[in-house]
């Protein structure tokens, strides 16, 4: 059974979803093309090579689970691109750190030209993380602003009569001074 989403908020949100996808899949498809292309060619050590060659490769792959999910329009893309983006934000500010303070050339570019790259490549995942995140917020409520209601005479109020006592029992019980336990 198909579920009826005529009323549903994420319907209106096709767009914002749709750019987020976009970004999302060119931010994958450049975190796959290092994966593939620029890393093997970078002269790394071996067990350094093979795990930023697996990482990045996942994390590409991660990107485009992503994108199916933001065009399916499940909750849980949202939270996807942010971790990714996180992620590589993370790799970003470390790569330019080794980049500008070390001096280290990060998978065999320029010390300028790789630090503007991840620059940019940042702003682009700060960018599909608005958007993934924008696409499933819950709209803001509208505020309607009326004049004030005058009211006219309250009506009376009934008095209230005292709650009457139940009448009390024909037999009293009361302690003996001889206790059998019979």
């Amino acid at each position: 059974m198909i579920p009826d989403r005529t009323w549903d908020p994420i319907r209106f949100q096709r767009g914002t979803r749709a750019f987020a996808a976009l970004i999302t899949f060119i931010n994958g498809a450049i975190v796959l093309g290092i994966a593939l292309l620029v890393a093997p060619a970078a002269d790394l050590p071996h067990p350094l090579a093979a795990w930023v060659i697996g990482l990045t490769l996942a994390i590409g792959i991660g990107h485009f689970v992503a994108v199916v999910g933001l065009i399916r329009a499940k909750r849980w893309a949202a939270s996807l691109v942010a971790y990714l983006a996180a992620a590589g934000i993370g790799a970003s500010v470390f790569a330019v750190l080794l980049v500008t303070r070390a001096e280290l050339d990060v998978l065999g570019a320029g010390g300028a030209t790789t630090a503007a790259f991840l620059v940019w490549m940042t702003a682009w995942w700060l960018l599909a993380t608005r958007f993934a995140l924008k696409a499933f917020s819950s709209p803001a409520p509208r505020v309607v602003v009326t004049a004030p209601t005058v009211l006219a005479t309250p009506p009376p109020v009934k008095p209230v009569r005292a709650a009457t006592q139940p009448a009390a029992p024909a037999y009293v019980i009361r302690p003996t001074r001889n206790v059998t336990f019979a």
